[in-house]
């Protein structure tokens, strides 16, 4: 019996961006799909390129339209929305897959001193065998 690996998916925070309120989640790209998509920024790929990388990372969103009606996270989707938010998805995307870790969350400690005791500190004594003639 073989091991049959989990796709990671990845549920992105545009807390504090442009894109607040934006949901999306993708998964995880292969190693394929990294090594695609890092030659497509080599060489500048076209946007249709790169788009449809995307669309095959997105697993869901909740991006409407004018009329409040749900777009799909397909590549026809993807093309009617503003180019920023969907480079926006792909590269907090990228920033998941990678495990660059969020920032420390506000209550973490502020540079408080160490609760342990701290060692006694005392001015070294003279030694009474120094001589300024090496010997």
């Amino acid at each position: 019996m073989g091991y049959r690996p989990k796709r990671k998916i990845f549920k992105l925070d545009f807390t504090g961006t442009d894109w607040e309120g934006l949901e999306a989640s993708m998964r995880g790209p292969t190693v394929g799909e990294e090594i695609e998509f890092n030659a497509l920024r080599a060489k500048e790929g076209t946007g249709e390129e790169v788009f449809t990388l995307l669309t095959s990372l997105l697993v869901s969103w909740n991006v409407e339209d004018d009329q409040g009606q749900p777009v799909p996270c397909t590549f026809e989707g993807v093309c009617t929305q503003d180019s920023a938010m969907v480079m926006a998805i792909l590269n907090a995307g990228q920033t998941a897959a990678a495990g660059v870790p969020d920032p420390l969350p506000q209550s973490s400690p502020d540079g408080e001193p160490s609760p342990a005791v701290p060692i006694p500190m005392a001015p070294l004594s003279e030694n009474p065998e120094s001589s300024a003639v090496p010997a």
